[in-house]
């Protein structure tokens, strides 16, 4: 079962004695200032950054992302084995399937896509690339890195004035 992070941070915080650094979701900042408010020492921030310009990722991909809606992402061990949030490609999907075969132990599983993963890129093919995406991924802009912290953090700030 996955339990949102809305009502996991708030009970991890109560538990625990040590700083609890906020995950999944956070793409503005709402989400934030929802964080720090249920009691995280900080926010960490992972997709909003796919569409900045240092994180050079294929332009399909950065183009599935603006269209994204948190519908559009599944977790999946499909590309490494290891469990990750991505665009609920047509790859990702059939990996899910009931008929497919579990995927591979990492690393292994990752050598097994790479073939795959490397024509993608080449092509331009979104649907069997390894295209990471957390539910909030239709927030992100594409904007360099400074101004995302800096428009995350300000935006905080005014709704805790």
């Amino acid at each position: 079962m996955q339990v949102g992070l809305l009502s996991l941070l708030p009970a991890v915080v109560d538990a625990a004695k040590l700083p609890v650094v906020a995950t999944r979701g956070i793409a503005d900042g709402r989400g934030v200032a929802a964080a720090l408010v249920l009691g995280a020492s900080a926010a960490q921030v992972g997709t909003a950054f796919l569409m900045c310009p240092e994180a050079k990722i294929h332009p399909a991909w950065a183009s599935a992302l603006l269209k994204g809606t948190p519908e559009d992402t599944m977790l999946t061990r499909a590309f490494t084995g290891r469990a990750g949030r991505s665009l609920a490609t047509d790859y990702v999907r059939a990996a899910a399937s009931p008929e497919a075969p579990a995927p591979a132990p990492y690393p292994v599983q990752r050598g097994l896509t790479a073939a795959m993963r490397a024509e993608a890129q080449k092509t331009g093919d979104v649907q069997r690339m390894q295209a990471w995406a957390g539910q909030s991924a239709g927030l992100a802009k594409a904007e360099p890195a400074p101004e995302v912290v800096r428009r995350l953090w300000e935006g905080a700030q005014e709704l805790f004035s």
